[in-house]
């Protein structure tokens, strides 16, 4: 029974949700990747070169 319930699902539909999921979250964090200021940038763009472990987003 199990058997034929699952041979009877459609599973290309959710290739193409899966899809559009990756796609709707890659377009929100690039959207906020360059929704983000050039000081914003330059702290988060310092923080591999620093030894200090301190919060960008704090100031």
């Amino acid at each position: 029974m199990i058997k034929d319930l699952v041979c009877a699902l459609d599973f290309s539909a959710y290739a193409e949700v899966a899809l559009g999921l990756f796609v709707a979250a890659f377009a929100v964090i690039f959207y906020g990747a360059m929704k983000l200021s050039s000081n914003a940038s330059a702290r988060f763009a310092s923080i591999p070169l620093s030894d200090d472990v301190e919060d960008p987003r704090d100031e």
